[in-house]
């Protein structure tokens, strides 16, 4: 799923003769803002939520053109149950735009990285217990960030700076 909204994404920003200018009228005859899908970029941390949330936003205008068999966009066509996994990562994704926004704001420091961190697991812990919310690839994606946490949080349980800052905070 990902890596057919990615490629759609270059395709349309790429061919500026059939492609983009399809999109914009697209995009008009949807009553939506002409803007480009945002690119999903490695060194970006946030960018797949951007661009998930783009997606699912403008999902009536990306089912348009790679329904339309003329643009030979279909191999990127995402079917139902692809879309539900996008809203669903998107949704989990979220978590990690609002930290990286909060930590962009201020200073950051030790002893408000750790309740960030508690918030990530709770929420992480809350999602990948939801059988009913999430699919099960994205309970286990989840399980997984849940482990790559726990990772970090044990450096913190050794670490004389942490005590001294969550000291400092309580």
């Amino acid at each position: 799923m990902l890596v057919k909204l990615r490629k759609f994404a270059f395709a349309v920003k790429n061919s500026t003769t059939i492609l983009l200018p399809e999109w914009h009228r697209t995009l008009r005859a949807h009553q939506l803002s002409e803007r480009m899908m945002p690119r999903d970029v490695s060194t970006r941390w946030n960018s797949t939520y951007d661009m998930l949330n783009f997606a699912v936003k403008y999902r009536p205008p990306i089912n348009a053109m790679t329904a339309a068999c003329d643009l030979d966009l279909r191999k990127y066509e995402l079917v139902s149950a692809e879309w539900r996994i996008a809203g669903e990562l998107r949704d989990v994704l979220k978590i990690f735009k609002d930290t990286t926004l909060f930590f962009s704001c201020d200073t950051p420091n030790l002893a408000t990285v750790i309740p960030a961190m508690d918030h990530i697991d709770k929420v992480l812990a809350t999602c990948s217990n939801s059988p009913n919310q999430f699919s099960p690839a994205i309970r286990a994606a989840l399980a997984i960030s849940k482990k790559a946490l726990n990772k970090y949080y044990n450096k913190t349980d050794h670490s004389e700076v942490y005590r001294i800052a969550m000291g400092m905070l309580f």
